[in-house]
Formats: C-alpha cells, structure tokens, sequence
C-alpha cells in the first residue's frame, strides 16, 4: 500500500496486523470467508423526447353581436323626469336642504333637477349664511370697532397695530374707515411701524 501519509500507515499498522491474526485463527478453525457478489450496475437512463401534442384543429367562432336595446336610455330619462315631478310637488313648500333630507338626493342633483324642469325651492328663513341676521350683527361690531379706532387714532397707533389689536385684516379696516368716513393716516416712508 503505498501512501502520502507515511506517518498514518505507520500508525494504524498495529490495527492491520491484529485484523489479520484474527482472519488467519478463523480460517484455521475451519471457517470460509465469503465474497459477496457487488450489485450489478444500473441500467443507463435512456433519454426519449417526447413528441409534442397534436396541434387542435384551428376553428373560427363567429359570435353573433347582440344589438343593444335603446328602452334604458328612455327608462332613465322616465325615472329622471318621475323624481323631477315629485320634486317640483315639494320645491314650493319645502328648502332645498329639507328635500335633499326627505329624498336623499344630493343637493347638486336637486339643482340641476330645478333647472333643468324649471323650478325653484323655498328660500331659507335663516337666511343663509349672508343672511338678515348676519348683516345686523356685523353692522354692530362695525360700529363698535369703529369706536375703537377712532380711540386709537388719538393715540397715535399704526392702522397695522389697529388691525392686531381688533384682530380684523387691512380690508375690513378700510371698509370700517370709508363706512364711517374716520380719515387715519397711513404710515409715513421711514416711521417704524409695529407689528401687531
């Protein structure tokens, strides 16, 4: 046996002879030693393509289109025109917002509902949000800032601090000065003006 590993032949020399001690005292003692047949070597693979599926005959299918009915178009039109006369039986004694409660359209439909049949739904009492109520209420609170400002011209203050203290913008300012015709100087070129 030779091999690279001198060193680990050496080593297991002992094991070898023991192993062989003992085959050469079994074979004295009347026993045979056996070699086992090796298993025959498997049978190659055989490799066979497969040939590819018969292609299905090509058959075309001419599908006969359906002609669209027109009727839905009409039906919703005669929807449209059932929902403007129950709307319209409403619009004289009812607001556009109590209509769209009770009927559950949207407001925008109700309005193009109305213009497009021709009628108009009860105005609000409240007013809206412009309404009668909001205009008495912002004529007092002008005529109270107006006060206000007038106070603030004899002291001296910029129209910028006037408009911080009353926490109104430069536009209501001058709309308050021209209402009530109270003449304030703007402030002149190089004058330090506070912020407000």
């Amino acid at each position: 046996m030779i091999s690279i590993l001198h060193n680990e032949v050496e080593r297991l020399r002992p094991a070898q002879e023991e192993l062989a001690a003992q085959v050469a005292e079994f074979v004295a003692a009347g026993g045979e030693i056996e070699e086992i047949k090796p298993p025959p070597p498997p049978k190659p693979v055989v490799y066979v393509p497969q040939e590819p599926p018969a292609p299905k005959p090509f058959v075309r299918r001419r599908v006969e289109a359906t002609v669209l009915p027109t009727d839905p178009l009409d039906a919703r039109k005669d929807r449209r025109a059932e929902k403007a006369e129950m709307v319209k039986a409403m619009a004289p004694t009812h607001t556009q917002t109590e209509v769209s409660a009770v009927t559950g359209m949207t407001l925008r439909t109700l309005r193009d509902l109305a213009k497009d049949f021709g009628f108009s739904f009860k105005r609000a009492t409240h007013g809206g949000h412009y309404g009668e109520q909001w205009r008495q209420d912002t004529k007092a609170k002008h005529a109270e800032y107006a006060e206000r400002i007038k106070a603030f011209k004899e002291l001296g203050i910029t129209r910028r601090r006037v408009c911080g203290k009353l926490a109104i913008s430069n536009r209501t300012l001058e709309s308050i000065l021209t209402e009530y015709s109270i003449d304030y100087p703007k402030a002149r070129k190089g004058s330090t003006s506070c912020a407000a």
